[in-house]
C-alpha cells in the first residue's frame, strides 16, 4: 500500500503527550509499526514540544493514548488499522 504525502499540523497546546503502544511482531500491530516508521520524524519535527512515546511490548493490542491538560486521557484501539487510518485518529485527537 502506498501512502501519499501527509502534512502534519501542529496540535493543540492542550495535548501534552501521545503514546503508541504496540507489539513488535504481532500482525494486529503492523499498521502501528508502519505509522511509527514512516511518520514519526515528521510528526516530531512539526510538534517539537509534544512528548511522543512509542512503547513495544509482546502480547499487547496496539493502542493510541493521548493525554491532555488536567490529566484527561483518551484511548483509541489501533488493532488491524492502516497507517493512514492511524494518522486520521491522531489528527482528530490533536485538534
Amino acid at each position: 500500500m502506498r501512502v501519499g504525502p501527509v502534512l502534519f499540523t501542529q496540535f493543540t497546546a492542550k495535548l501534552k503527550e501521545v503514546r503508541i503502544i504496540l507489539d513488535p511482531t504481532c500482525k494486529a500491530s503492523k499498521g502501528a509499526r508502519k505509522y511509527v516508521e514512516r511518520f514519526y520524524p515528521s510528526l516530531k519535527k512539526n510538534n517539537p514540544n509534544l512528548a511522543i512515546l512509542v512503547r513495544e511490548c509482546a502480547g499487547v493490542q496496539p493502542k493510541l493514548w493521548a493525554r491532555f491538560e488536567k490529566g484527561k486521557e483518551v484511548s483509541i484501539p489501533l488493532a488491524n488499522q492502516s497507517a493512514p487510518d492511524i494518522h486520521k485518529h491522531l489528527e482528530a485527537v490533536g485538534r
